[in-house]
């Protein structure tokens, strides 16, 4: 453990935790924990062999015990022993090397794509070891092995997934896993064991994750129940972390404030201070809902301080948000916006696009592919039996029978693959969705999406923020398929990251975004509304315009802003436009599939007809007004598929 360090947070800035921490050393033999592994004397055995076997169980096993501590030097690590790994083309140690990475990934720098990328390799080379009878002994000793092999790899997946916000994806790879392991009722999550505590706590910050409090309570009850039941300084410390965390999100910032003092003891007596900086960032998050801002920025500079010495990306990345929001409400903007470019930096260092490629391939399309290969091979064994039969009666039959069954069977075969990855990509599309519509008293509100013939780039979402206003969100990306979806993504993780108030800065920041990625001529259209009280403010990048209908008149506005896409020019600015928003009044975003819809004479449906529609129903509810632009458009496309996505958003004010 560096001294410095070490006094530095339990001298210098925690006095209150340094006679516990005093008695517990004096008390207790220090833990095997504190012995670092010797980077210096492992990079010696690598120098001294020619031995690339050897060289890369060196490389795993030292990257494996820096990844508490020192995570970029351990991707570096690994990346070397990806290397040699390969030269070998040693499938059990693929495995292994790209399990290691993602859960670096995944735990502590935050690359959640490169994570997902990762651990579809692993399942690649998983796949591969059990078909040639290699199952590592690590995996059946593992806190995951029962029944199905590939628990421990669905798990990362759902982790992965949950960290990525997507709540459905995350719960179809929990669903895989054997349900022994999962139930908190099962008999083996009822062994009051080590694998247990481990298994559940993992399961608890999942569950976290996709913010489903009531099932993360339960796994923690389990893990702690077993972790109390060892003297304090044998307690694991991250336990207390998810307490912490559950208690934040219950919005009892005091209890988990002392949860997260409680974990500081133990993370700091087993030298794991990835966790110490989890739970400094925690209070000070703690203090800043309870808008305590100087004792805030007092435990972020903490892990800030922290990270001189030890890596956490993801941590690091959170508390620079933190700071520059306490460092802004201070009034200091030099320091708030020093935070937030480092902040910006550090976010960008870790999007890589053809990695996002991959992983959104592989994420769309690797289960279906692998089953269908299966298929293929039970039906080329048949086939191979059939053949031997009819050989001997007739080699000329064989031969011409042989040629047509096998064009038609590879036919069909492409063709349900391709059918089923189109599905697969729509299911991915509707992901990313929002699954609930925001509640507000005065506001009535709908939604509707239909696919189209293609998998397209339709989309819509809601922030809503802590002054009761919403931002309802509308956009469509350019292109079909699997692209159009990546586009989504990134735009919705992007959103739900950005820390800008104003719509149009949000929608400068989604620009920069949308060109540092670079998905070649892919853009993203899109606008936001503001809807406060009596105002809505809208801000547009190249979407249809957004309607207006006033109670009062009986008329429909259409509000008309002229701005290119997102991803197009460096510097693009985008005008703001404010509206009265009174009682009676409809507002509605949609995309330029309705407008544009064609009917069997090939005219569109067009914009005058959407207005007259509305105009038309817009005393109704938002329920009866969508129903009617449902009834309307099935009427026009009489029975035919809408060659693009149909999107949009109607809101009535109360």
């Amino acid at each position: 453990m560096n001294n410095k360090i070490k006094y530095f947070i339990l001298f210098s800035l925690l006095n209150i935790h340094f006679s516990t921490y005093n008695n517990l050393i004096s008390q207790n033999a220090a833990p095997s924990s504190f012995i670092s592994i010797n980077v210096k004397d492992s990079l010696l055995k690598i120098s001294n062999t020619d031995d690339k076997l050897n060289k890369v169980n060196v490389y795993l096993n030292t990257a494996i015990g820096l990844g508490y501590s020192k995570s970029d030097s351990a991707i570096i690590l690994i990346i070397k022993a990806e290397v040699l790994a390969k030269e070998i083309n040693s499938s059990k140690l693929l495995e292994r090397l790209y399990i290691t990475y993602a859960n670096i990934e995944n735990s502590y720098t935050g690359n959640y794509t490169s994570a997902l990328y990762h651990t579809f390799y692993a399942l690649k080379y998983r796949k591969i070891n059990i078909e040639n009878n290699l199952i590592s002994k690590t995996q059946t000793n593992g806190v995951w092995f029962y029944k199905n092999p590939y628990n421990d790899i669905y798990y990362m997946l759902s982790y992965i997934y949950a960290h990525l916000g997507n709540k459905d994806k995350c719960l179809e790879y929990l669903n895989k896993i054997d349900a022994e392991l999962t139930q908190t009722n099962s008999k083996k999550n009822q062994e009051l064991v080590s694998n247990t505590r481990q298994r559940v706590i993992h399961l608890c910050d999942i569950y976290i994750l996709i913010n489903d409090l009531e099932k993360a309570t339960k796994y923690l009850t389990i893990g702690q129940k077993i972790n109390q039941k060892l003297p304090y300084v044998k307690q694991w410390g991250y336990p207390y972390i998810l307490e912490g965390n559950l208690f934040a999100k219950q919005q009892d910032f005091e209890t988990a404030i002392k949860s997260y003092n409680k974990a500081i003891y133990l993370q700091i007596y087993y030298g794991r201070y990835k966790g110490v900086m989890e739970a400094y960032y925690g209070i000070a998050d703690a203090f800043f809902q309870q808008n305590k801002i100087d004792s805030a920025l007092k435990y972020g500079n903490l892990v800030v301080e922290l990270d001189k010495e030890y890596d956490f990306t993801l941590g690091l990345i959170n508390t620079y948000a933190l700071l520059y929001k306490g460092y802004k409400i201070k009034d200091q903007k030099d320091k708030a916006f020093l935070y937030l470019e480092t902040a910006d930096k550090i976010r960008d260092s870790l999007y890589n696009t053809n990695k996002l490629y991959d992983a959104q391939n592989y994420a769309v399309s690797e289960q279906q592919k692998n089953d269908l290969l299966e298929e293929q091979k039970q039906k080329t064994k048949l086939l191979i039996i059939f053949i031997s039969i009819i050989f001997v009666i007739s080699i000329i039959i064989i031969i011409l029978v042989q040629k047509g069954l096998q064009k038609r069977k590879y036919a069909k075969i492409e063709e349900d693959r391709k059918a089923q990855e189109l599905e697969a990509a729509k299911k991915l599309q509707i992901g990313f969705l929002p699954k609930d519509i925001p509640q507000r008293q005065d506001l009535e509100i709908a939604t509707y999406l239909r696919t189209s013939t293609e998998v397209g780039g339709d989309y819509y979402d809601f922030i809503q923020k802590p002054n009761n206003t919403i931002l309802s969100i509308c956009g469509d990306a350019t292109g079909h398929g699997v692209a159009s979806g990546m586009m989504v993504s990134v735009t919705k993780s992007s959103l739900f990251s950005i820390t800008e108030n104003k719509i149009d800065s949000i929608l400068r920041k989604l620009n920069e975004v949308v060109r540092k990625i670079d998905l070649g001529t892919l853009r993203m259209s899109l606008n936001i509304v503001e809807i406060t009280t009596s105002k809505v403010f809208l801000a547009s990048a190249a979407m249809p315009p957004i309607l207006l209908y006033k109670a009062k008149l009986g008329k429909v506005e259409e509000i008309v802003q002229t701005n290119l896409p997102l991803g197009g020019l460096k510097n693009e600015t985008f005008d703001v436009i404010e509206r009265d928003f009174e009682s009676g009044d409809v507002l509605m975003q949609l995309t330029d599939g309705l407008p544009e819809a064609p009917n069997i004479k090939n005219e569109l449906y067009d914009y005058h007809r959407v207005c007259q529609q509305l105009e038309l129903v817009g005393t109704k509810t938002v329920e009866e007004i969508k129903q009617s632009f449902i009834a309307t458009i099935d009427s026009w496309l009489e029975g035919a598929q809408n060659p693009d996505d149909i999107t949009f958003i109607i809101i009535k004010k109360g």
